[in-house]
């Protein structure tokens, strides 16, 4: 079922005060259902009336924008030694980020967490909506609260509820990778994208799907592309399973390869790593082969199932995508069915603030959900975001 309230939010969101008339034309909506869509955005004190546009000749058409100073809200994107993280208003504007240590390892690293975000919560001025977090990992989509996720060591944590209750403010989590391609469905090149995928290369492999125009989020979770089997009997995997994408061709485990193989010494980085390889081609070709095309062959599984119109490639591991891809796209072309190679390739530069920016979203979305969930967080979101609206009217 199409939901025309989120299609008339992002259009805002996205390009900035726009007319009724205009949204209409974009989004192909009739003149009672534009109504309908904006009537519950105004009454969620979402949007606002804060323009007019130019006159041609006629009455000048009042433009439609978000409100900006309704609401603030923290993203933090995890990884296992640090965490990114920026404030925004309710345009997406970044009001200021962070990046601060942190050990995901060990029974306090919830405890380190809220401190953390304890700290950054005390430069809010006015209402804080709530905190975004994206993690390497699965989160439970009945609570978008608790986490599994090998690489930070956790293991059905119900992180966002003892951080929320510790800060009296509404906490949720998403898998980093979704939060990733969130981001660039709303700011990115996948804004004007029905169908795309997001690979992220790096510490693991990660994949976010976006299907007409929304995340695809299943039931249990999805996108773990890094755990799809890539090879019959092969090395353990931190998720318990043998012969995972994730052993042949993540960071780690290059980076293993290539210890093992005595072409660096354990305390080398992989940017020193990827040097060496382009220095020499049969280091080249004995470490990067076998994992490009073990990923473009996984990846072709997907496009043949999916049929995306675009591939984003981001992630650390992108730094050495040129060792890669000659490799990749030729184990990739050679699986896909001919029908479904239509698509486009674009490699995206790592940026940790990207994926914060992304989780700050899991937030703003809450406020929009029509469903009545019992989803703690996601009420107390939409709770807040009424107490912020009528503050600002007031001040108005």
């Amino acid at each position: 079922m199409r939901d025309s309230t989120n299609e008339v939010l992002r259009a805002i969101a996205t390009y900035g005060p726009v007319s009724r008339a205009q949204l209409a034309r974009d989004l192909g909506l009739s003149g009672p259902t534009l109504t309908q869509a904006t009537k519950y955005l105004f009454d969620r004190g979402l949007v606002t009336e804060v323009e007019q546009s130019p006159s041609t000749g006629g009455r000048p058409a009042t433009l439609l924008g978000l409100v900006a100073n309704a609401g603030q809200v923290l993203g933090v994107k995890l990884a296992e030694d640090h965490a990114v993280g920026v404030c925004v208003n309710l345009q997406s504007e970044i009001l200021w980020s962070f990046e601060e240590p942190f050990s995901s390892r060990g029974d306090d690293a919830v405890k380190e967490l809220t401190q953390l975000l304890r700290k950054q919560t005390k430069l809010i001025k006015g209402q804080l909506l709530g905190i975004g977090i994206g993690i390497p990992g699965v989160v439970s989509p009945l609570d978008s609260s608790t986490a599994d996720s090998a690489m930070l060591s956790w293991n059905k944590i119900n992180v966002g509820k003892q951080i929320s209750d510790a800060l009296n403010t509404p906490v949720l989590l998403e898998n980093d990778v979704n939060t990733l391609a969130i981001t660039e469905s709303l700011y990115g090149h996948g804004r004007d994208v029905s169908n795309f995928l997001t690979i992220t290369l790096g510490r693991g492999i990660g994949m976010g799907l976006v299907i007409n125009g929304e995340l695809y989020a299943g039931s249990y979770g999805a996108g773990e592309f890094g755990h799809v089997n890539a090879i019959s009997g092969g090395p353990e995997c931190e998720c318990g399973k043998y012969g995972c994408l994730e052993v042949i061709a993540s960071s780690p485990a290059i980076h293993a390869a290539a210890l093992a193989a005595g072409y660096i010494s354990r305390s080398a980085s992989m940017t020193k790593l990827w040097n060496i390889a382009r220095k020499d081609k049969k280091i080249a070709n004995d470490l990067f082969k076998k994992p490009a095309e073990l990923l473009g062959i996984a990846l072709a599984n997907v496009i043949n199932v999916f049929g995306p119109e675009l591939i984003f490639i981001s992630g650390e591991g992108v730094e050495g995508w040129d060792l890669w891809e000659e490799t990749f796209k030729k184990s990739l072309y050679a699986n896909v069915v001919p029908t479904m190679n239509k698509f486009d390739i674009e490699v995206d530069p790592w940026d940790d603030a990207k994926w914060a920016l992304g989780a700050t979203a899991i937030v703003l979305q809450a406020s929009l959900s029509r469903s009545q969930s019992t989803n703690a967080s996601s009420t107390e979101v939409k709770n807040r975001l009424r107490i912020a609206t009528k503050s600002e009217s007031r001040v108005s």
